[in-house]
């Protein structure tokens, strides 16, 4: 049992029976997740060449599929986001959770991998630790986090969570080893950084950039089914108005799947000058001059393509009392929070709003120097190499699980 107190280097002997040598689990949920957890797969069969024969199974999605895991529940599809939101689905995710275990009993892998997805892979990670000490050390798996909860920015004690019931924890961001070393020294946390960087390095602005004639944006309204309805009326309204103050702009609304497409388009397919787009977020972004982007992944990705971008963000009313009460960050961008200081300008619950949104996204598009000024700031995201970061690292770490 690896539990609070009894943490271990992967190379220190067990004289316990151990799991399936060929077998990987890994759990994660919503597209992001997916995204993470089908990268590590991929850098994991770079590493271990074509005579490894290890098998990768669990909870994922299209990603993950893709990358040749086996996934035996489409959790990614299903992400929810808020209280009642969550109330409405817990019995399907307690179900799913159950049947998740008992897979982990019966195939016995070595390491199983949680990839983001705080809400479900903590307490699933509680479900695992328990059937492991029902097995009495004859399964005795490493779980490994890759991508930490945000506990440094609410319900800091969700730490003795991953304390108890975790072997390592894989960190995108460098200030995160220092939180969890002040308060958990025991607990081992590397820092592995953000693949997302490594992959974009190249990308950043390295000139100043001219507006495009037309003005280009990017329009993210979220990859959940409840922000889309949040979250499409809104960017309706800020629509309208610039379109009644400029002449032209060329906008181009990104979903991640054909579904999120179909109620967008419903939405707001009326709209001169505006493009729906299933993925493709990138090459979007390489093109854009400004994006308005709901809070989540999506605000790192315009962070690292140097794109200054208009964050917000409208969660039901009892989810937003329940959060400011919980949160203990000044802004819910990642890119501010890594910053320390408001880069992309943030728009929350009421503020977020189709005219003060608009006319924030007029003044920067209008300013030249206050979209340098953003760029300039992103580019301290930049300085560190990435070269060594990212999936590779986060294989390297999970290696040394596998192969002891």
């Amino acid at each position: 049992m690896h539990a609070k107190g009894l943490h271990r280097d992967p190379g220190e002997s067990v004289s316990v029976v151990r799991a399936s040598e060929r077998s990987l689990m890994l759990v994660a949920g919503e597209p992001s997740g997916d995204a993470m957890a089908a990268g590590l797969v991929s850098a994991l069969k770079g590493s271990l060449g074509q005579q490894e024969n290890l098998s990768f199974w669990g909870a994922g999605g299209e990603a993950m599929e893709n990358a040749g895991v086996e996934v035996l529940i489409p959790l990614a599809k299903h992400g929810v986001f808020g209280f009642f939101e969550v109330i409405q689905h817990v019995l399907k995710f307690r179900r799913w959770m159950q049947q998740l275990v008992d897979h982990a009993i019966a195939r016995r892998p070595k390491v199983i991998v949680l990839t983001d997805y705080a809400g479900f892979n903590l307490r699933f990670a509680k479900s695992l630790r328990k059937a492991i000490r029902r097995s009495k050390g004859s399964w005795n798996p490493y779980i490994l986090y890759y991508v930490s909860p945000q506990v440094w920015a609410s319900r800091a004690d969700r730490i003795y969570t991953l304390e108890n019931n975790v072997d390592c924890l894989l960190s995108l961001f460098h200030f995160e080893k220092k939180w969890y070393h002040l308060r958990a020294p025991g607990f081992r946390v590397e820092y592995v950084g953000d693949p997302m960087r490594a992959k974009y390095q190249d990308l950043f602005p390295e000139a100043d950039k001219a507006l495009s004639t037309p003005p280009s944006m990017v329009l993210l309204p979220g990859s959940r089914q409840g922000e889309l309805k949040r979250h499409l009326p809104i960017l309706r309204e800020v629509l309208e108005h610039v379109q009644r103050r400029v002449a032209k702009v060329d906008c181009c609304m990104i979903l991640t799947n054909q579904e999120h497409l179909e109620t967008a388009k419903g939405l707001l397919g009326s709209l001169p000058g505006l493009r729906f787009q299933e993925g493709g977020l990138s090459q979007a972004l390489e093109q854009a001059d400004l994006a308005i982007a709901c809070s989540g992944t999506v605000t790192r990705e315009c962070a690292y393509h140097g794109v200054p971008t208009v964050v917000f963000y409208r969660l039901s009313w009892f989810t937003y009392q329940l959060a400011r009460k919980l949160v203990q960050v000044k802004y819910i961008s990642m890119p501010n929070i890594m910053l320390n200081r408001e880069v992309f300008p943030e728009y929350i619950q009421q503020e977020a709003c189709g005219e003060k949104i608009a006319g924030k996204v007029l003044e920067m598009l209008q300013t030249a120097s206050m979209r340098q000024e953003v760029r300039d700031a992103l580019a301290e995201l930049m300085v560190e190499p990435a070269t060594q970061r990212g999936f590779h690292q986060a294989a390297k770490v999970t290696l040394e699980y596998l192969q002891t």
